[in-house]
């Protein structure tokens, strides 16, 4: 199993950690490291249960240049590994203020942890 973020190259069938993230209207989505956009497949029986800020294991299913689909395989979850995941995303964003603040929260989360 893959973290989004720990993984250049994916295949066919490989499972993958993403948080679902609000696209264009009231679309979800999720980003690969490398900028690739993650695409839920619409007619997994868990798809109306994704929202925004929520983390989900999913299978992946298509492959394409600019993007890939994938299913979720379990139940979405909220909570601490969701905002964790949503801050190392922005922890490696090209927009160095917010990841100053994303790296803070990190390790403030990471004290908070080891109490």
């Amino acid at each position: 199993m893959y973290n989004i973020d720990s993984t250049p190259d994916i295949s066919l069938g490989d499972e993958l950690t993403v948080l679902v993230l609000k696209g264009k209207g009231d679309s979800i989505i999720s980003r690969m490291k490398d900028g690739r956009v993650i695409l839920f497949n619409r007619e997994n029986v868990l798809f109306n249960e994704l929202e925004p800020g929520m983390t989900v294991q999913a299978k992946v299913s298509f492959i394409a240049q600019n993007y890939i689909i994938v299913d979720p395989v379990s139940p979405p979850e909220r909570g601490e590994e969701a905002i964790k995941l949503g801050l190392q995303m922005v922890a490696e964003t090209e927009n160095w203020e917010n990841a100053v603040i994303a790296n803070a929260l990190l390790h403030i989360i990471d004290i908070l942890e080891e109490a």
